[in-house]
């Protein structure tokens, strides 16, 4: 490899030995997976699906099949990004939008696209977001020192407020989420998850949460089997897998799979309305539109959510124009100090 840095260093046998204790030797012992099927993960962190099942599964699964429910119904269907602008001494400007996308009968029947709004965080802010609640305290720290949590912060905080509006303006209709039916760290008190899906209840609407992805490796095990099925659509109950290990839940867990050739998914369903599941999942099945066995209306919702190149360029033009913003000269930390090292024959990359 030509790329590579060539440093001479002094090879101690000795040295290594005395690093690798017993724990670190079996550690290291990689020749384990002699033989194994592996799937290869990709840099990026996204999800990889196995073509073919990676094992057999450890437990028996109660399989359960369900019928689409021929009842037009709308299906709306939420997301939201937040991206970050610029920042001051004090605190950061935030981009946020909202999309909305509403099936029926298997058709699209309307998009809304919330934003952009433009929102600077600072702790005076934060407080106010939090009513100076000193159990808050924690959390207000940690949102003003880490731009990730901020941005959560600004995304929950719209996301709810249109979950809230849709569910106020429609009845009798599912709702659906993109995610677990799981409160954020970053719930505001007068419209948190749980008030909104109160609210929805009101109006007859029904959330239904649906994730894309797991982490916990049993419910991966369970996600790829049921795509391995020649038949669909099938849901089989994981709740009691995940009872113990995920806190404040608003619905059972359910893995689901819509299509016959498509993928499986995790969809959660509110507690109260477990009795009408299949009904449900039947509605959502015969009222919206599926590509790999994912609900389009979710597509359509995340694909007007999220911020192109020209609207962050737009964003931060009409800012600097508007508001007198001195902007300060920056360089990228990481192409400045990757980018490259100089020896006597020439350049070469990293």
């Amino acid at each position: 490899m030509n790329n590579k840095i060539n440093i001479p260093i002094e090879d101690s046998k000795e040295s290594v030995s005395a690093f690798f204790d017993k724990t670190f030797t079996y550690l290291s012992d990689v020749k384990r997976v002699f033989g194994k099927k592996m799937i290869f993960h990709d840099r990026n962190s996204d999800e990889l699906k196995p073509i073919v099942s990676l094992s057999e599964m450890p437990m028996p699964l109660n399989i359960e099949v369900f019928d689409q429910v021929e009842e037009a119904c709308d299906i709306i269907s939420i997301d939201s990004s937040c991206i970050s602008i610029g920042e001051t001494e004090d605190g950061t400007v935030y981009a946020v939008k909202s999309g909305v996308s509403v099936y029926n009968s298997s058709k699209p029947k309307s998009f809304h696209i919330y934003g952009p709004y433009l929102v600077y965080l600072d702790e005076q802010v934060i407080r106010q977001i939090y009513r100076d609640n000193p159990f808050k305290e924690k959390l207000v720290k940690l949102v003003t020192l880490d731009n990730e949590y901020a941005k959560d912060l600004v995304r929950v905080i719209i996301e709810r407020e249109v979950q809230r509006y849709m569910a106020t303006k429609f009845e009798n209709s599912i709702i659906l989420v993109d995610g677990s039916l799981k409160p954020s760290l970053f719930e505001v008190e007068g419209c948190s998850l749980s008030e909104v899906m109160d609210i929805s209840k009101e109006r007859g609407n029904t959330f239904l949460g649906v994730s894309k992805r797991s982490k916990f490796k049993l419910i991966k095990k369970i996600l790829t089997h049921l795509e391995l099925l020649n038949y669909a659509p099938v849901k089989v109950d994981v709740h009691h897998i995940l009872d113990n290990l995920v806190t404040k839940l608003e619905g059972h867990i359910f893995v689901v799979k819509f299509k016959r050739h498509g993928y499986a998914f995790r969809v959660d369903v509110p507690y109260d309305s477990l009795l009408h599941v299949d009904v449900l999942l039947g509605k959502v099945l015969w009222n919206d539109g599926f590509k790999h066995g994912y609900p389009e209306s979710l597509i359509m919702a995340h694909s007007v959510s999220i911020f192109n190149a020209v609207e962050q360029v737009s964003i931060k033009s009409a800012l600097a124009r508007s508001l007198n913003i001195v902007q300060i000269p920056t360089r990228k930390l990481r192409r400045s100090i990757l980018g490259g090292l100089k020896f006597e024959g020439g350049l070469t990359n990293i």
